[in-house]
């Protein structure tokens, strides 16, 4: 932290002269603060300008919440311009985590975002740029891929577990994203490790499908070449994804989990009790292949949770695979038929509005929410129908 200034008493003489004018008085303050990077006291310095600006006590003892309008909504406005300045200022400064104390307020995640795209994780500020990144969810792609550069697989997965719920949906996916490729990118490397001692070289070009295929031999006798659990919740993530590229590489991790041992299949929760095979099917299906066979398995297994409160995995999983081939129809019938007006889905599940939307069957729609006394969902219905 930058030591405090030291001011001459020429500078205090200057204020002295300046006390008929408040606005220069506090440009010359200002100045001085910024050039000695006292830059928190900047802060300070504005918020005590706005209020000799709008006539209210100088020594901030009276808060915000007991000024009256119109004057709170006059400083709650000064109050975030100074937010921005001084943010803006610590972000030319590289004091990333101080600029997100101000930038927070004003809801600027953009600026910080891009000079965290700047920058070169070492030693010396890993933690508190990790923390801004993901923790803090300014940028939680980034943050969880030096998490995971950082403290390797186990760490990670675990902070992702107890992240998860506090992640928005496309936050969640993008890291998602960022698990499989770097478990995919250890698996394919242990494989070829493997192939390599038994053969004295392998070739470097050998997706996870095609070491298994090619090489029955590196899973035999029981061998695995990554912590199965590791695998499991790998996939487990990977049902968020729909980037085929990313689906292909869950396809392959959960096939080679298909081939371990029966010892190492180790069960999940419903309606992927079989893990490896039941993420198998439902990543195939995501790639355009055995779709009707995948279908009918999820279908059976949304049935048998239809009356179960605790879970909607299996619903959603369901709903969610209609929707990504292309059955949106379908897949609002069997909203209908499944999800009962009390139970609420995951924000990973389609909505009824985003499947009346694609299917055009904006008739059922509207029935559903009468009889499900939703008129908030009514109301949005009409307006997209109508096209506004």
């Amino acid at each position: 932290m930058p030591e405090q200034a030291t001011a001459s008493a020429g500078t205090f003489d200057q204020l002295v002269a300046l006390a008929g004018d408040p606005a220069a008085l506090f440009q010359r303050v200002a100045q001085s603060l910024v050039e000695a990077g006292e830059l928190h006291r900047l802060f300070d310095l504005r918020l005590i300008q706005e209020r000799q600006r709008l006539g209210l006590p100088l020594d901030r003892r009276t808060a915000i919440d007991d000024v009256e309008e119109p004057l709170r909504s006059q400083v709650e406005a000064g109050y975030l311009e100074a937010c921005r300045e001084v943010g803006e200022l610590l972000l030319e400064a590289g004091r990333l985590r101080e600029a997100w104390m101000y930038l927070r307020p004003a809801g600027d995640k953009t600026s910080v975002r891009k000079e965290l795209s700047k920058v070169v994780l070492n030693d010396d500020r890993a933690d508190e740029l990790i923390e801004l990144a993901l923790f803090e969810a300014v940028d939680p792609e980034r943050g969880y891929a030096w998490l995971l550069g950082r403290n390797g697989t186990c760490n990670a997965i675990t902070t992702l577990d107890g992240l998860s719920p506090q992640l928005g949906a496309g936050d969640l996916t993008a890291c998602a994203g960022v698990l499989v490729r770097h478990v995919y990118r250890e698996l394919s490397g242990n494989l070829r490790g493997h192939l390599t001692k038994l053969k004295g070289a392998a070739p470097s070009n050998l997706s996870v499908l095609e070491f298994i295929d090619q090489h029955p031999e590196l899973l035999a006798g029981g061998n695995y070449h990554l912590d199965v659990s590791h695998l499991g919740s790998t996939v487990r993530y990977a049902r968020l994804l729909t980037e085929q590229s990313l689906v292909t590489k869950a396809y392959e991790m959960a096939e080679y989990g298909s081939r371990l041992p029966q010892d190492l299949q180790y069960p999940s929760e419903a309606p992927f009790e079989q893990t490896f095979n039941a993420h198998r099917l439902l990543f195939e299906a995501t790639l355009g292949r055995n779709v009707e066979e995948a279908l009918a398995f999820f279908a059976d297994k949304a049935e048998v949770e239809r009356d179960d409160p605790r879970s909607t995995t299996a619903i959603e999983t369901y709903l969610i695979l209609l929707h990504r081939t292309g059955r949106a129809g379908e897949a609002l019938k069997a909203y209908r038929d499944f999800v009962p007006a009390d139970r609420e889905l995951s924000a990973h599940a389609p909505t009824l509005l985003e499947l009346a939307a694609k299917s055009g069957d904006w008739d059922l729609y509207e029935q559903l929410c009468r009889d499900r006394q939703d008129m908030l969902g009514y109301a949005a219905g009409v307006i997209a129908r109508s096209g506004g």
